[in-house]
């Protein structure tokens, strides 16, 4: 199989220079020669090449001139100068105007000079796959966007406010809110172990299985989280797993209907005026109590045997819903600590009188300013869900 090899222009107006430089990397490369200035320009006119080495001293047109062209014909060339002077102004024009990455002092020897290009081309490669890989994951980024709900469906009795800021440029985390009938819908928020474009697949994958299965889950949601868990189980290594909270809302009756895949239990900020049948996890406090709506079967894809129960209760005007995943309250400030179910309770508390939308805003900034000035290290996702007229 034919190898492709990197393209290497030389430059010297001294033959004897232009010998011994083809003789030391003969073999390695596909070598260009040019005795001049205009005569390399003019090569690269014609030929792109990955690396340039060129003299500084030459007459009509200098090294720094060839590579100051060079900027423009082979923008990503490896640029390296070989001269006998080295006085700083030569340095200077050389390094500001061509951009060079190595300045070598004639004469040379050939071993020493052949290993400098190669590590820079190796470096050089890095980088040019570093690149690729940051346009790649742009791109993915941008697709992943798109999987989240673009078109929000208006429902009666509710009003809700969704968000996923990933921590990298893909995520695993995964929120959507679907309309079944004119008073059906489905409200999900999904964490995908891991990190990374693994996660993201999995995280595709597993919106896909929900909105292929959305119309079933009206009549038994049970049922259908229990067959997307065992296709997962198909689909992903052992290692692999989805937490999930997936319901479905009735606007008429208020009802909601709710399965909870190993997720974080949502929490359920009740109108102490209301009653309450559910067990509170905490002692009443100010004007709410809270119920968390803890989980009714294992998380997805580990396991095919798991079978998931469903839950439903009443929302009534003023109650609020906040469906988050892990990266809400195990976000660390720089001594660690980690944000905590706790500390989102009582800003939920301090803040309950703001729309969806404005608490939704208030919670991701105070997120923010108790990580501080550190990396933010999982996906932050919430759904806030509140029950009007």
């Amino acid at each position: 199989m034919k190898v492709n090899k990197h393209k290497l222009l030389i430059v010297d107006d001294e033959i004897s220079n232009l010998q011994k430089l083809r003789r030391t990397f003969f073999g390695d490369f596909q070598i260009f020669e040019a005795l001049n200035g205009p005569e390399a320009i003019q090569l690269l006119r014609k030929q792109p090449v990955d690396i340039i080495i060129t003299d500084q001293r030459m007459p009509e047109t200098t090294g720094v001139d060839v590579l100051r062209e060079s900027l423009t014909l082979a923008p990503e060339a490896i640029r390296i100068m070989l001269t006998g002077y080295t006085e700083i102004d030569y340095l200077m024009d050389a390094i500001n105007e061509g951009r060079v990455h190595r300045y070598i002092t004639k004469p040379w020897d050939p071993f020493s000079l052949k290993r400098t290009v190669m590590q820079d081309l190796e470096l050089f490669q890095l980088k040019r796959e570093n690149q690729l890989l940051q346009e790649q994951l742009r791109i993915a980024r941008q697709v992943q966007s798109r999987l989240f709900p673009q078109n929000l469906p208006t429902i009666p009795t509710l009003s809700y406010s969704g968000v996923c800021q990933p921590a990298g440029e893909v995520g695993g985390d995964y929120y959507d809110i679907l309309k079944l009938s004119q008073e059906q819908f489905c409200l999900a928020v999904g964490d995908i172990s891991g990190k990374g474009i693994s996660a993201a697949l999995l995280m595709a994958s597993l919106q896909a299985l929900l909105r292929s299965h959305a119309s079933q889950t009206i009549q038994n949601l049970s049922t259908v989280i229990t067959e997307m868990n065992k296709l997962l189980c198909n689909m992903t290594e052992d290692s692999r797993f989805a937490t999930l909270f997936c319901a479905v809302y009735n606007s008429t009756t208020r009802q909601l209907t709710y399965v909870n895949a190993g997720h974080n239990p949502p929490l359920l900020f009740r109108s102490v005026s209301k009653k309450v049948s559910s067990t509170t996890a905490y002692p009443e406090k100010g004007t709410n109590r809270i119920t968390r709506l803890e989980g009714s079967g294992t998380v997805l894809g580990m396991f095919p045997e798991g079978i998931y129960k469903q839950k439903q209760l009443i929302l009534n005007p003023g109650d609020t819903l906040i469906i988050y995943t892990d990266g809400i309250t195990e976000a660390q400030d720089s001594q660690g600590r980690e944000f905590g179910e706790k500390r989102l309770t009582d800003l939920i508390r301090i803040q309950f009188s703001l729309s969806p939308v404005r608490l939704q805003k208030q919670l991701l900034t105070s997120v923010q300013e108790f990580v501080g000035t550190g990396p933010i290290l999982d996906d932050l996702t919430l759904l806030l869900i509140r029950a009007v007229e």
